[in-house]
This record gives C-alpha cells, sequence and structure tokens, in this order.
C-alpha cells in the first residue's frame, strides 16, 4: 500500500469548494459525525480525495437510484 501522495490531499478550503460549504458548515458536519474528520499536520488540516469521494457516493447513491413513481 502505498501512502497518498500531495495531489491526492486536500485542504479544508479545497474540501469546502468541492463540496459548495461554508468553513463553519465543514467544521459542524464533522463534529456531529456527519463528515469524516480531517488529519492535521502542520498547520494545516487534510483530507483524502478518497474520503471525500466516498463520502460523496453513500450521501448520492440513493439520488442516483431514484426512479419516478409512473
Amino acid at each position: 500500500m502505498t501512502a497518498p501522495t500531495e495531489a491526492q490531499l486536500l485542504k479544508k478550503t479545497d474540501v469546502c469548494r468541492r463540496l459548495a460549504l461554508s468553513p463553519r458548515c465543514l467544521e459542524t458536519m464533522v463534529s456531529s459525525g456527519r463528515f469524516p474528520p480531517g488529519k492535521q499536520i502542520g498547520r494545516y488540516v487534510f483530507w483524502s480525495e478518497k474520503a471525500v469521494s466516498r463520502w460523496i457516493e453513500r450521501e448520492f447513491t440513493a439520488q442516483e437510484k431514484w426512479m419516478p413513481d409512473y
């Protein structure tokens, strides 16, 4: 297993931009357990691209499977 590279790590600002959230909203989601916690490295908090992508996939699975009742 290889360690994540710099390109696979997202700063808080990157995660917020990708999800169209404010930093405060992201912090609230993390503290309430609705979003995976980041990892602090030095003075920055990072999320792996994989963790964010998995969260998006999990959150939107039901929406993508939705079929109208005709």
